[in-house]
């Protein structure tokens, strides 16, 4: 029987190593928070919540079920804005898994917004020319919508849109029943 076994199974993977290396420095920019930063955001109703910045780069390793001929190793940078008040918190994640487009994908809560990082990505965001939030001007603003990916929504309040832009990060969140959380500076 351990024969049996033995004859069925994969062969050991020598999977040749491909460093992707850093994620770019201009990458990188398009998250501008930085560890250690506090974000303010202001709900519809008035209320203002503390998001508490951390920020970090991992190394990872591409896994295949099958032996594969390659094995990538690419970087997550991430950031996290924690809330000081029981709402949803932020995640940002940029990677060079695949170096010729990277992947920018935001996330509230359970909803994912992808972010575009080059022009052959911007057919995920609506473009804004420019948006008034709390008696400022942003320019250069995308539009996101949900990708509401694999949820149920129907009973549940969610994140439909977001505004964001690379210099201040998160504008706006429009939320399915109509509320919002904006920038607070």
């Amino acid at each position: 029987m351990l024969l049996m076994i033995s004859l069925i199974a994969c062969p050991p993977c020598n999977p040749i190593i491909v460093d992707n290396g850093q994620i770019p420095e201009q990458a990188l920019s398009t998250i501008p928070y930085q560890d250690g930063d506090t974000c303010v955001f202001k709900h519809s109703n008035g209320l203002e919540i503390n998001f508490f910045v951390t920020r970090q780069t991992t190394t990872e390793s591409s896994y295949w079920e099958h032996c594969e001929e390659y094995t990538y190793q690419y970087q997550i940078n991430s950031a996290k804005l924690l809330p000081d008040y029981p709402v949803f918190e932020f995640n940002l994640a940029i990677s060079n898994l695949d170096t010729t487009n990277l992947n920018f994908y935001a996330s509230i809560g359970k909803f994912g917004f992808m972010v575009p990082v080059s022009e052959e990505q911007y057919m995920y965001a609506a473009i804004v020319d420019s948006v008034f939030i709390a008696s400022d001007w942003y320019y250069d603003v995308f539009r996101l919508k949900s990708d509401y990916y694999n949820y149920n929504f129907s009973d549940s309040i969610y994140a439909d849109s977001l505004y964001y832009n690379y210099e201040f990060g998160i504008l706006k969140i429009l939320m399915s029943n109509g509320e919002y959380y904006e920038i607070s500076r």
